[in-house]
C-alpha cells in the first residue's frame, strides 16, 4: 500500500499534528522514545538513516535556528515516527505498518534537505551557515526549546 505525498502532507498538516507539534512536551516525548522508534525503521531507510538522524540532531540542537517551517515539519515527522497512531498501525499490520513512517520520514527529508544541508555546514564551523532571511528562524519559545 503506497502513501501519497497528499496523505502525508495532509497528516502533517491537521489540526491534531498541530497541537501535538506546539505542545512543549512533545520535544521530551521524542527524546524519550526517539532511539527505540529510528532503531525500528532505520534499517528501511536506506542510506537516508543518516539524514533522519540529522534532522533529530537539528531540531534539538539549541544553539542552532532552523526555518520554522521545517522545523515544524521536522518536529511532524519526529512525533509522527513515535506515534502509535498511525495511518499503517504496527499492532495490527506488523513490520508492514512501519511504511507510513518511513514515508513520512522520507518526505520529511525532502522538504528539509537544505535545512539539513544548512546544519551540517553549522556544524562543521563554516560561520556563513546562516538562514537567509531571519523572519524564516524557528523561535524557541514557539517549540518549547530554551535559548541557549
Amino acid at each position: 500500500m503506497a502513501i501519497s505525498d497528499q496523505q502525508i502532507e495532509k497528516v502533517l498538516n491537521s489540526d491534531a499534528m498541530q497541537a501535538t507539534v506546539d505542545n512543549p512536551s512533545t520535544l521530551e516525548r521524542i527524546k524519550a522514545e526517539f532511539e527505540k522508534s529510528f532503531a525500528m525503521v532505520k534499517d528501511k531507510l536506506g542510506d537516508a538513516w543518516e539524514d533522519v538522524r540529522a534532522i533529530y540532531d537539528m531540531t534539538m540542537d539549541k544553539e542552532f535556528q532552523v526555518k520554522k517551517e521545517v522545523k515544524y515539519v521536522s518536529i511532524g515527522a519526529l512525533a509522527y515516527l513515535i506515534s502509535p497512531i498511525d495511518l499503517l498501525p504496527e499492532r495490527v499490520l506488523g513490520p508492514l505498518g512501519l511504511a507510513d513512517d518511513v514515508a513520512v520520514l522520507l518526505w520529511a527529508l525532502n522538504y528539509a534537505k537544505p535545512e539539513i544541508q544548512r546544519y551540517a555546514e553549522f556544524k562543521a564551523g563554516n560561520p556563513t551557515a546562516v538562514a537567509a532571511d531571519e523572519n524564516d528562524l524557528a523561535d524557541a519559545s514557539q517549540t518549547g526549546t530554551d535559548e541557549a
